[in-house]
């Protein structure tokens, strides 16, 4: 595969403090308004206010007010609000509605929002709101921090590995670890992806809504385009495939995948198997790269390419993983001599266990909820750990299988203590 015009850029993902001075000296505010009417009044009341300022497609800072318009279907957005005030401490969320009647006034306030603004706006209401906002920006004196949710790439050795699977059960694995943390799948694989099949999930849009016209790209539009599992996993289905025209830009990635982490503390994505431009953009900004494999001569011929390929790009070796799927405790021998050709230890094996990896995906629900006591399950969680993505504490660690049985209504190992 032609490398040309890849030069691989690492990105911080560090944290940066949440104050003025990163926006310019103003707190930065973000307006999710359908109403062309309503948006203008806003944007008039904000733009007098000195302290406040709009933001705008090339705006990286941290948002600190999110301005919010009731979609039709209320829950989508009350769920949406539930994230962004949790992606970022000290964020807060304004709402404004024509529907003013107490059932969506109390789903407001359970979701977190601060103010409401009934239409049509009272503008001297939007500017004493405003002010408050501002006043208690001014008097917290703590330093917080942007939080820059984690990207996990899980890339396939060859197609078939399995990658979409590891995908959707570390992803929920990371969930029920940490229910407070919030989590997307992203789907980038361009050649036939099936992330929504395997969490039996009906989404209508897709990765492609967004790719098709960057300048539409902000929080508006990602509440319209990720659909949400019973879990409360956000997922990004591609929307791409081999049998229809387009494809994803390169230049598409970095400011979708940056959006989505200013929103999740776990961004995960599914990259397939082939490297293209889109997907190296992805690894380049991932803190961990963790490559699928089997123990069969192809598929080990393979990822030794594609580990030559991530080394020879510069991309750091301390970030990737190898990981092989459906082994054989027989097969230990292979797995040494294999490991010495790829010159990587493996951080994780996962066991075969075809039965319950087919049943699962027949009926839509990953193998860490429908069969959590089996060993190829137990590997998922001890991946999840091992990763660093520990439970919060130890009521929550302590009831991890409480909230797998939750999850099902009623209804393993790993080769190394931890993925460092």
């Amino acid at each position: 595969m032609s490398q040309d015009g890849w030069k691989p850029v690492r990105i911080n993902g560090g944290t940066s403090e949440r104050s003025k001075g990163a926006s310019g000296g103003q707190f930065l505010v973000d307006l999710v308004i359908h109403s062309a009417e309503v948006k203008k009044a806003l944007q008039g009341v904000i733009d007098a206010h000195p302290d406040l300022r709009v933001k705008d497609l090339n705006d990286s800072a941290v948002v600190q007010l999110v301005i919010l318009e009731l979609d039709e279907d209320p829950t989508e957005s009350f769920s949406f609000i539930e994230t962004v005030v949790q992606a970022v401490d000290g964020r807060e969320v304004f709402l404004t509605s024509p529907r003013t009647d107490s059932k969506v006034l109390l789903e407001a306030l359970r979701a977190g929002v601060k103010e409401f603004f009934p239409q049509p706006i009272q503008l001297n209401d939007v500017e004493v709101a405003l002010g408050k906002f501002v006043t208690r920006c001014q008097q917290d004196t703590k330093d917080h921090t942007k939080k820059v949710g984690n990207i996990l790439c899980v890339l396939g050795g060859r197609g078939g590995v399995g990658t979409t699977g590891v995908v959707v059960n570390l992803g929920l694995g990371l969930q029920i670890a940490s229910p407070s943390k919030s989590v997307v799948l992203v789907e980038l694989n361009q050649h036939g992806g099936d992330l929504a099949i395997f969490l039996d999930v009906q989404s209508n849009h897709s990765l492609r809504d967004i790719g098709s016209d960057l300048s539409r790209l902000d929080l508006a539009l990602l509440t319209r385009v990720l659909s949400k599992h019973s879990s409360g996993v956000q997922i990004l289905p591609s929307g791409y495939d081999d049998l229809s025209s387009g494809r994803l830009s390169p230049d598409s990635v970095e400011p979708i995948l940056k959006l989505l982490q200013s929103v999740f503390d776990h961004v995960v994505v599914d990259c397939g198997h082939v490297l293209d431009l889109p997907t190296k953009k992805a690894l380049d900004m991932a803190s961990m790269i963790m490559v699928i494999s089997t123990l069969i001569v192809p598929v080990v011929h393979r990822t030794k390419k594609i580990l030559d390929l991530l080394r020879n790009s510069g991309i750091d070796g301390k970030k990737i993983r190898v990981v092989f799927n459906r082994y054989s405790s027989e097969e230990q021998e292979v797995l040494r001599e294999t490991e010495e050709t790829l010159k990587i230890d493996s951080s994780f094996v996962i066991p075969n266990d075809y039965v319950t990896a087919r049943d699962s995906v027949n009926t839509g629900t990953p193998m860490i909820v429908s069969a959590p006591r089996t060993a190829i399950a137990k590997v998922f969680h001890d991946m999840v750990m091992a990763m660093g993505f520990r439970s919060q504490n130890k009521i929550e660690q302590a009831n991890w299988m409480g909230r797998l049985r939750g999850l099902m209504n009623g209804r393993g190992s790993s080769k190394h203590a931890q993925v460092s």
